[in-house]
């Protein structure tokens, strides 16, 4: 069996699964586990040079875009008709994240027969369980989706019960520095389970475009800033967005020297390592009680900001 894997859940996901000899190729974004990088890159970003540059050039670009009706993403179709996968892997959740279906039906056009096509859509982390169980069962691997299933609800119900009685400080997710966002989707819903009050956006939405005035009233505790597909280096580098920030100093968080750089990939892509970022929240957001979790070897470096 040959699949193709399109974004870095699905990659993820699948080596967890034990399916990773069948992976054929794979998104350029999808970097773990390691033993993936072998695979050839079979889709790419239309703005890959301007990802260089900052967060509101990158926005900018997305816009562009969008305006012009371009598909942000290119899928090689020499390869994927060399390959002749049995199988695509997908997902209908973002369009600047990772390629989405009109890329996917263009790329398609011609090639006989055509895979079949597995998109992925949890929205949060019941229906990511749910996604896990239909993979098992769709590739053949019940066994290791169930074990996969009752790792994420084991590790979920210890911190759920460490934190339930604690306090809930607010938490700002700083998913983009400008224009400034808050992350949606299922990360609202691991601050909850961490022990914090997830601020601006809501569990199973989208992510919520901000004003500052909005952070400075919300007055976060805890900032967590992991932009999409920015390396913690990058965000290092560009901190100096937030720290220019009118007010930036009288918000809690910073006062109590409680804003950190986080990896983002714990936290996006939607696999077995979210509950390495659940915990790195809880551990964050409840240090008093909580340890830091053992990471995967692929996590990064955690910055704490000394204002």
């Amino acid at each position: 069996m040959r699949i193709v894997s399109l974004l870095p859940t699905a990659t993820e996901l699948l080596y967890a699964l034990g399916l990773g000899r069948c992976v054929a190729a794979r998104s350029e974004h999808c970097v773990y586990p390691r033993t993936a990088l072998k695979k050839p890159v079979i889709v790419r970003s239309e703005i890959a040079p301007v990802t260089k540059q900052d967060s509101r050039a990158i926005h900018n670009a997305v816009l562009k875009f969008r305006r012009q009706n371009r598909h942000q993403f290119s899928i090689d179709k020499v390869l994927l008709k060399k390959l002749r996968p049995d199988w695509l892997i997908t997902q209908n959740l973002c369009a600047v994240c990772a390629a989405s279906h009109p890329e996917i039906d263009e790329a398609l056009a011609g090639i006989s027969p055509a895979p079949k096509i597995f998109t992925l859509q949890a929205n949060r982390i019941s229906e990511l369980l749910t996604e896990i169980h239909r993979m098992g069962i769709q590739f053949k691997k019940q066994k290791e989706a169930k074990r996969l299933i009752g790792q994420f609800r084991q590790t979920i119900r210890e911190i759920r019960r460490k934190t339930k009685k604690r306090r809930k400080p607010r938490v700002w997710c700083c998913e983009w520095l400008e224009p400034l966002m808050a992350a949606g989707h299922w990360v609202p819903e691991m601050i909850t389970l961490a022990g914090g009050k997830p601020l601006f956006a809501q569990t199973g939405q989208k992510s919520v475009w901000l004003k500052w005035e909005m952070v400075r009233k919300a007055d976060p505790e805890v900032i967590l800033i992991f932009p999409c597909s920015y390396s913690m280096k990058q965000t290092f580098a560009e901190i100096g967005r937030l720290r220019r920030r009118p007010g930036w100093k009288n918000l809690s968080a910073v006062k109590n020297k409680r804003v950190y750089i986080v990896d983002g990939e714990l936290f996006h892509h939607a696999g077995p390592r979210l509950l390495s970022g659940i915990g790195l929240a809880a551990a964050l957001i409840h240090p008093e009680i909580m340890k830091r979790p053992v990471l995967p070897r692929a996590a990064k470096a955690l910055y704490r900001l000394n204002e």
